[in-house]
């Protein structure tokens, strides 16, 4: 039976027995598949890089999934961050045609902040949010925003303490869809034509099966017709990105698109692929949208979206407005380049993280894209496995060192504060940055190739405790005491992830 831990008015006994049936019908397949997704890594780290030949008839023939739905033909851009009150409201006013309110990536993972999430969310689908401003007063959800609602639920393995199942805490997952869907479903489905997800850590089709038949079983719960759930999948992983065709097929009635994360892409491939005398990546201001993986990844999601019938979004850009338009930084003028290729390529639009860069964005695809979107321009280019995984080349600099301890430092901190990101260095960072950066770190230790290229010193753990401690002291010596105390289990936590044998996971907070 499932047994309550967090007494809140949204956790009622028809939510609990939706859980329940969830867990009963799909806990068990979720558990295999987290298991074979260790063998599959294992294989790919120990060299064996490779589309599926079991899967190939699927890749070879031809079929389309679901057509797009009308409402859901233009993206253009959307912005993403999180789901409180003020997040929620300033997204969905900001002009963007979607907002997506990530609950994992942009959002602290302990039970009392996804409750208060999935609450604003409520509120949110039916465009009835305020919150008060101390400078402008209250401010509310524009009631004709065209902008609609996304979501993004909690990963596979992710888990969720407010409820257990037979003594264990329940998908992450399934607590979120099933409270999203009993609370805002068919309010969405009126008022924007659908329930519309970004799926992140789909690592192969037979986990994307596995999302759709989660999507068909509320559909039928509901009463919803077959593909109002549609997701786009955020292809974050070597092993998704080997089965970007299979992902869909599986998804057919339930699939809106492809995307991917740089971030969560090189992270991933930090993780399969290192060891003592592996080379490194370089600094992470070098791993842009043009490093061979990247623009490989890119170019196929676009040809496989169109190709099988949807949309193909470009990566999210982290980089802020600059506060002065009269000194506008580098890192600004290269994220408009990339949102300028993304349209060209073909991509159908595009993901921001901040409201001041959603009309930038936007007037570089319509510069480009004359449509609603390009689902007529098809691609064939010759993306091969090895294409998917070349690294790109590049110095390593005692400035990028810092600055990754810097970020990893303030959003451990930040986030024991209950926040689900973090503006350093003029981005914004969210928690696949806080894996990347974390993954730079590591691997920079423990290869040989870990070295400051202008000065061949290398990268080992007594540099590493002195940089951590130098910039904890610089960042936080004169914060109040409870922020001190959180930065000495910041530096604690980083230089026991960063020094260890195992690749880094970030902290589950």
């Amino acid at each position: 039976m499932l047994t309550g831990t967090v007494e809140d008015r949204i956790l009622t006994p028809a939510l609990r027995a939706l859980i329940t049936e969830l867990e009963h019908r799909h806990g068990r397949r979720r558990l295999e598949l987290l298991a074979d997704r260790a063998v599959r890594r294992a294989a790919l780290a120990s060299g064996d890089v490779a589309f599926r030949e079991e899967t190939a008839h699927v890749r070879r023939t031809a079929w389309q999934v679901s057509p797009v739905p009308e409402p859901l033909l233009e993206r253009r851009v959307e912005l993403i961050g999180g789901a409180t009150r003020s997040e929620l409201i300033n997204g969905l006013n900001a002009g963007a045609k979607s907002y997506i309110a990530d609950l994992w990536n942009f959002t602290t993972a302990d039970t009392w902040s996804m409750l208060r999430a999935h609450r604003s969310l409520e509120r949110a689908a039916r465009l009835d949010l305020a919150y008060l401003d101390p400078v402008l007063g209250r401010i509310r959800i524009n009631p004709t925003t065209p902008t609609r609602l996304m979501v993004v639920p909690r990963p596979l393995y992710a888990l969720e303490g407010a409820l257990t199942n037979d003594g264990d805490p329940v998908s992450a997952a399934f607590f979120d869809l099933a409270l999203f869907a009993q609370s805002s479903a068919r309010v969405l489905a009126e008022r924007q034509g659908g329930v519309w997800f970004y799926l992140r850590d789909v690592h192969g089709h037979l986990e994307a099966r596995l999302w759709a038949q989660l999507f068909s079983t509320l559909e039928e719960h509901f009463g919803l017709e077959r593909g109002t759930f549609r997701a786009t999948v955020m292809i974050d992983s070597v092993a998704g990105a080997l089965e970007c065709d299979e992902i869909l097929f599986e998804l057919m009635h339930h699939a809106a698109g492809l995307c991917f994360d740089p971030q969560g892409y090189a992270a991933d491939h930090i993780a399969l692929f290192n060891g003592p005398d592996v080379p490194v990546l370089p600094d992470r201001e070098r791993i842009g949208l043009n490093a061979p993986f990247l623009r490989a990844l890119s170019l196929l999601l676009i040809g496989t979206g169109h190709r099988r019938g949807c949309h193909a979004i470009g990566a999210p850009s982290f980089v802020l407005p600059p506060l002065d338009q009269q000194k506008v930084k580098a890192s600004y003028l290269e994220m408009l380049a990339d949102k300028e290729r993304e349209a060209v390529d073909g991509h159908d639009g595009t993901i921001v993280v901040h409201a001041g860069t959603v009309n930038p964005a936007m007037m570089e695809f319509n510069k480009s894209m004359a449509r609603a979107n390009q689902l007529y321009y098809l691609r064939n280019d010759d993306i091969t496995p090895a294409d998917l995984v070349r690294r790109p080349e590049g110095a390593v600099t005692v400035e990028s060192l810092v600055d990754s301890i810097r970020t990893a430092l303030r959003t451990l901190v930040q986030r024991h504060e209950g926040r689900g990101w973090v503006i350093q260095g003029g981005r914004l960072h969210d928690r696949t940055s806080l894996r990347l950066n974390l993954r730079l770190l590591w691997q920079w230790n423990h290869s040989r190739h870990g070295v400051i290229t202008g000065s061949g010193l290398d990268v080992h753990r007594d540099l590493l405790r002195y940089l951590v401690q130098k910039e904890a002291t610089k960042m936080f010596s004169e914060s109040d005491e409870t922020t001190r105390r959180y930065a000495e289990q910041a530096k604690a936590q980083l230089l026991e992830l960063i020094t260890g044998d195992a690749v880094p996971l970030e902290p589950m907070v």
